[in-house]
């Protein structure tokens, strides 16, 4: 902590140095930040589900940590399940031991301080990228804890906090990889491998390090160490799968119903008449399923669900054509950049919420131009990682494309990135208001300038001064005149 504030305290220093009125603005941003993450700690206290956040897979994560403290295990009504990773209920359950009643409130608050840790990270990150220029760490810093979707998921009792700590983790130690001649093969392959435990979606990070750790440094030992590292940690998830599903689930049993919600409602936002073009296909949902009442027992085991969703989604998917295809793909893609799943799809929000929410997006959007401003500098300056980072963007974009995609999903991976950009966008945009306020060297002749103080002088001085340049004038005459008459006289 004391090594974190001295950190922040040198680039505050720094940065007045350089601009005192963009520092402020970026101090009462960071201040604003902290404020909003405090209030909604508060507000959300020990609920399980908070004032401003839609239900999601809240509620699914709190019955299965209840059937791990309850001693059941990792299942719901008795049925084990694969849907969900571990980590998280498995959090939920420890707290629930330790803390009691009050655990809600204890992983808000752990979230909380991640919230900050993952801000410190972006500082480094954006020192790192773009050098003696304390005014984009600090940047970055403040946007990171301002921008309303990081604010959102520290207070949510969902996987994502956690997750976009250990990405951009993996996104630090990732360039350093490139830029330095150690070797972070071990860390990168850990990152992967516990945030995919968190989010089975994660598990891309692995891909990425070790195609980055191929491409940059042409290291087949160091991908391979990635990997198994990575592997190493997810290996006793797949043992534990493949014993208590007979084989028939190694992973994951969540990939059939995601892929088929990839076609049918493909920004996952569950509004009316979504559900139930699901339930048309396959008979139920997860809603069906993942509680904690004898309602469960209606329902086949997950291993046949998951099979009939495979299916159902693979059909889906011919019946739409290429054409469609690529249209549904695009439109996908827009709205997991631009967060237009957030404006639109909000329906079952209150009017407050979906007003919040449509301010947060537009907050976003400003955000997220300064971060492509940001990476045209970084291009500029250092090539190879500009390019490392834009390859990183469109592999878990493309990733994602055949699966639900959303505001959600996209915030463990890009939010920070945008963060750390942003931060180097803003700066450069302050830096060229400044060029434009700057005015040019008074470049007025000497006489101009004489007469136009003169005007500002008080009378008497003014009087003194015109009698003394007139005495000077009387004298150059004179001393003229002397000059000619002698120059008459040589002549003669």
């Amino acid at each position: 902590m004391n090594s974190l504030l001295r950190r922040v305290r040198e680039s505050v220093e720094e940065s007045i140095n350089l601009s005192r009125p963009a520092t402020i603005l970026v101090l009462l941003l960071i201040v604003a930040g902290l404020a909003t993450r405090i209030g909604f700690l508060v507000l959300h206290g020990n609920r399980t589900i908070g004032s401003f956040s839609g239900v999601g897979d809240q509620e699914r994560y709190i019955a299965l940590a209840d059937s791990v403290f309850q001693g059941r295990g990792l299942s719901y009504f008795n049925h084990p399940t694969a849907l969900r990773p571990p980590v998280y209920p498995l959090l939920l359950a420890g707290s629930h031991v330790i803390f009691g009643h009050s655990y809600p409130f204890v992983v808000r608050f752990l979230q909380f301080l991640i919230g900050i840790v993952v801000a410190y990270i972006c500082l480094l990150i954006a020192q790192d990228l773009f050098g003696k220029k304390p005014l984009v760490g600090l940047s970055a810093t403040a946007i990171a804890l301002a921008l309303p979707s990081l604010i959102l998921i520290s207070a949510e009792l969902q996987t994502e906090q956690l997750a976009t700590l250990l990405t951009t983790l993996f996104l630090m130690f990732l360039i350093a990889e490139i830029e330095r001649n150690e070797s972070y093969s071990v860390r990168l392959g850990i990152c992967s491998g516990l945030a995919t435990l968190l989010r089975f979606n994660c598990a891309i990070l692995v891909v990425i390090g070790a195609a980055i750790c191929l491409w940059s440094k042409r290291s087949l030992k160091e991908a391979s160490v990635l990997c198994f590292v990575a592997a190493l940690i997810v290996a006793p998830w797949i043992v534990r799968n493949a014993v208590v599903f007979q084989g028939k689930i190694l992973f994951s049993s969540h990939g059939g119903i995601n892929l088929l919600e990839g076609v049918l409602t493909p920004d996952g936002r569950a509004q009316s008449g979504e559900s139930e073009r699901i339930r048309a296909e396959v008979g139920w949902l997860h809603s069906d399923i993942e509680v904690n009442d004898p309602h469960r027992n209606l329902f086949s085991s997950e291993p046949q669900l998951d099979r009939q969703a495979d299916l159902a989604a693979i059909a889906a998917w011919k019946n739409l054509g290429w054409k469609s295809a690529v249209t549904l793909s695009l439109k996908k893609t827009l709205r997991f950049w631009f967060s237009t799943d957030q404006m639109i799809e909000t329906n079952s929000f209150s009017t407050l919420n979906r007003r919040l929410r449509a301010v947060g997006v537009l907050v976003y959007w400003i955000v997220l131009a300064f971060a492509i401003t940001g990476w045209c500098y970084l291009y500029s300056s250092s090539r190879t990682v500009a390019l490392t980072l834009g390859f990183y963007v469109l592999f878990f974009t493309l990733a994602h494309l055949p699966f639900v995609m959303n505001t959600r999903l996209r915030i463990p991976f890009a939010d920070p990135l945008i963060a750390i950009l942003a931060g180097r966008g803003f700066v450069a945009s302050v830096e060229r208001i400044r060029q434009s306020f700057t005015r040019e060297p008074d470049l007025k002749p000497n006489r101009e300038r004489d007469l136009t103080s003169q005007m500002h002088e008080p009378t008497h001085i003014r009087s003194k001064t015109a009698a003394i340049g007139r005495r000077e004038a009387t004298n150059r005459r004179g001393d003229l005149g002397s000059r000619g008459v002698g120059r008459t006289m040589v002549a003669i």
